[in-house]
């Protein structure tokens, strides 16, 4: 008894989906797997203030030191102010004088003199808030919570206008900067999430990208090929919440963008 054969076009068929369940098969297995995010290094950085007196002055105390925290408002360095009470005490006896020239001139001046006496006295006055401003400046407080990194000054120095004493970082601020790619710069925008890890603790830390920079850096002046524009960077940011404060400043750590 003979066997009947398949049709030609059903052997076509058959044929056809076996090829091309081969080629779905070989697709699935060679093509790249989904993206899964864009990892990269960076380091823990914070807001830096930098403190400075407002007038010179030879310092008399520095109330902190490194690594100390300190709340806003709190003390931190004290200037000479021996001088400044002088001038202070000084301008409130001008402001007695000139009292006193005012009620001389109305018991025995004309209206004229008066109205001068009044307008000493006026100066007298400013003067006396102008020395108790400066005298105020002789003590210098934290104008933010946070933790004394570095302190330049010492008791004895003497400071200038503007000229640094010590540094204080805001942990609140605490930020990640790291480098985009240009070919992934468009994977980045401001708001999307992040998951930063680090290899002195198990915990991982969640962040935000609070700014991407618009300009590149480490351009060359042209670019004139596709390998040239692989090697501009992009800066971003990336806040990060670190209630335990595990993330010191200068700490490298991974950031994968998501």
């Amino acid at each position: 008894m003979k066997h009947k054969r398949p049709p030609i076009p059903v052997i076509i068929v058959v044929v056809v989906l076996l090829a091309g369940l081969g080629g779905w098969w070989w697709w699935s297995a060679t093509r790249p797997a989904p993206d899964a995010g864009l990892t990269l290094s960076g380091q823990v950085e914070t807001d830096e203030i930098a403190v400075a007196p407002a007038m010179a002055g030879r310092i008399t105390a520095i109330k902190v030191a490194e690594g100390d925290q300190v709340t806003k408002g709190q003390v931190l360095v004290q200037l000479d102010t021996a001088a400044l009470k002088l001038q202070l005490s000084q301008a409130k006896q001008g402001v007695k004088a000139a009292k006193a020239a005012v009620t001389n001139a109305k018991d025995d001046g004309t209206t004229a003199d008066v109205k001068a006496a009044k307008a000493r006295q006026a100066q007298a006055e400013a003067a006396v808030e102008l020395a108790r401003v400066q005298l105020g400046y002789a003590t210098i407080k934290a104008p933010a919570a946070g933790t004394v990194v570095n302190v330049v000054g010492n008791a004895g120095a003497n400071a200038a206008p503007g000229r640094t004493v010590l540094t204080l970082t805001d942990p609140a601020t605490r930020f990640i900067r790291v480098f985009v790619p240009e070919p992934q710069i468009g994977q980045v925008a401001v708001g999307h999430s992040a998951t930063i890890t680090t290899n002195s603790s198990t915990e991982n830390f969640t962040g935000t990208v609070s700014f991407v920079s618009d300009t590149a850096e480490f351009t060359p002046n042209t670019i004139d090929t596709a390998d040239q524009r692989t090697k501009l960077v992009f800066a971003i940011r990336v806040r990060v919440d670190d209630s335990s404060g595990t993330l010191k400043s200068g700490m490298p750590v991974d950031v994968r963008l998501s």
